[in-house]
């Protein structure tokens, strides 16, 4: 195997790694402050795709913000989230949708920030 490919199965175990401690310590350590079992998977997911398709196109720096992008927003999700009712009386939170919009941006960020470096490289 070249340097290249281990580099590359370095960088991806570690970020599949993170993700998964991550997913750990939000969906059963984290889970008394928000109550959810699936949403947590639903973005581990998410975020293993993500992992994979930057590890075929050697984005580092897409994996480190797709990391960074799934703790710091739940931790935004958890910080922002608002309590409320729906039409039914039922409780309701949006820390999902600000935990997703978070990880979705940092994704973002973290593709644009791997464009833009290789771009001065070239």
């Amino acid at each position: 195997m070249n340097e290249s490919k281990r580099n590359r199965l370095f960088w991806i175990a570690g970020a599949a790694a993170a993700l998964v401690l991550c997913f750990l310590l939000c969906r059963y350590l984290f889970f008394d402050f928000h109550g959810n079992k699936q949403w947590p998977v639903v973005l581990l997911v998410a975020g293993l795709i993500t992992s994979g398709v930057a590890a075929i196109f050697d984005g580092k720096k897409l994996m480190i913000c797709t990391v960074l992008g799934y703790i710091a927003g739940f931790a935004f999700g958890i910080a922002f989230g608002v309590d409320g009712v729906d039409q039914g009386g039922g409780a309701t939170n949006n820390w999902w949708i600000i935990w997703t919009i978070s990880f979705v941006a940092i994704i973002v960020i973290g593709a644009i920030w791997e464009i833009i470096s290789r771009r001065r490289l070239n």
